[in-house]
């Protein structure tokens, strides 16, 4: 079952445990994105006293002032799980006779509340860029700068080096959209958060930044983590959509122009697929004036929608699966082997985990699919 904590937001202090608290649903965590859920702390039960709160619930539910964190259940010789979600206290209703509902936001929302200054940058490695901005803006550097408690990690190297990035007070941009649209470029930068123990009373972020979070398998063999049907899985459904933004199969990329001229790429065709025209047309870019640009936009995009998208939703049986934060982390490949009358040859493949759902029974692996075998 997992356990509750709530801490200072600001340096990772345990304000308190709360083991009467409940996530109103699943946990979330998804790449480069800040999720929410609320959560529910029961009243005191006049005839069980150790039911209820703590005894100073409204300092461990302050609003603004703590992270509530949920941690796992411990391995052998671990005091404490580790920790798997965090959420600041947003919200905070007592409501008499009833407990106090809140609402929780990922430490990426935090991101989102604080504004970046004139900050110019000319041939810098793209995850560098992203490591200063974040040391900068979100961590504690003065009184007038309080952030959170919080530590960058670069993986896989410094990254690309961008010529001319450059964001400017006036643009009122938060830390958050910055990160968002730097990640949006042509092979931009990956992030993310997490929690780790900084000490037996302390917990602390940590912010990963790299040109791909997490780890493929070595080439010729599968990844670690493995989840089967019949076994751990519990339900799976494959969704295959050729709908407006999955599928097409005749793309274009267009830019903003004047009067009557406008930039626009070749029209990127794969027409011999059994289809008839699915057309596509979109902006990537509205300063973008060079056609090789927009054919690079195009061939790119007609690459990733030329056979629609392929989904799958699994979900396991968190005891029996492998273990979140162990045995596979956000951003790894894991694989996968199902059989069911639904999908009569079986299937067996390799996808690329962006995020995860928790419960304190299941999880839930949020995947693109990147091979897949079988009855697809």
């Amino acid at each position: 079952m997992l356990s509750w904590l709530s801490v200072n937001a600001m340096n990772g202090q345990i304000i308190a445990d709360i083991p009467t608290l409940r996530a109103d649903g699943a946990l979330k965590s998804t790449l480069m994105r800040y999720e929410s859920q609320t959560a529910h702390l029961p009243p005191r039960d006049a005839a069980d006293p150790d039911s209820g709160p703590p005894p100073n619930w409204p300092q461990a539910t302050r609003e603004g002032a703590v992270f509530l964190v949920a941690l796992g259940e411990p391995e052998d010789n671990e005091p404490r799980g580790a920790p798997l979600w965090g959420g600041m206290v947003t919200v905070c209703n007592p409501r008499a006779g009833e407990g106090v509902d809140m609402t929780l936001v990922t430490a990426e929302g935090w991101l989102d509340r604080v504004y970046l200054g004139d900050e110019p940058f000319t041939n810098v490695p793209q995850n560098l860029i992203v490591k200063q901005l974040v040391e900068k803006y979100a961590i504690t550097t003065s009184p007038e700068m309080r952030g959170l408690p919080l530590r960058v990690e670069i993986v896989g190297g410094d990254g690309e080096i961008r010529d001319k990035t450059t964001w400017t007070d006036a643009s009122d941009k938060t830390l958050y959209s910055a990160l968002r649209d730097f990640s949006g470029i042509i092979g931009g930068p990956e992030w993310t958060m997490r929690w780790e123990w900084v000490d037996e009373r302390r917990l602390g972020l940590v912010f990963v930044v790299g040109d791909r979070i997490g780890s493929p398998p070595p080439v010729g063999i599968n990844p670690a983590a493995q989840f089967y049907m019949p076994g751990a899985i519990s339900s799976a459904e494959l969704i295959r959509s050729f709908g407006a933004d999955e599928g097409a199969n005749d793309v274009m990329a267009v830019s903003s122009g004047t009067e009557d001229a406008r930039p626009q790429s070749d029209r990127q065709r794969n027409l011999e697929d059994g289809r008839p025209r699915f057309e596509k047309r979109w902006t990537p870019d509205t300063n973008i004036k060079e056609k090789a640009t927009l054919n690079g936009h195009a061939q790119r995009a007609l690459a990733s929608m030329k056979d629609g998208s392929l989904g799958l939703a699994i979900t396991a049986n968190r005891a029996e699966a492998p273990k979140l934060g162990r045995d596979w982390f956000i951003g790894d490949d894991i694989g996968f082997s199902i059989e069911a009358p639904e999908f009569p040859g079986g299937l067996v493949g390799t996808a690329r985990c962006i995020g995860w759902e928790l419960t304190e029974t299941t999880i839930t692996p949020l995947v693109d699919v990147t091979k897949i075998e079988g009855d697809a």
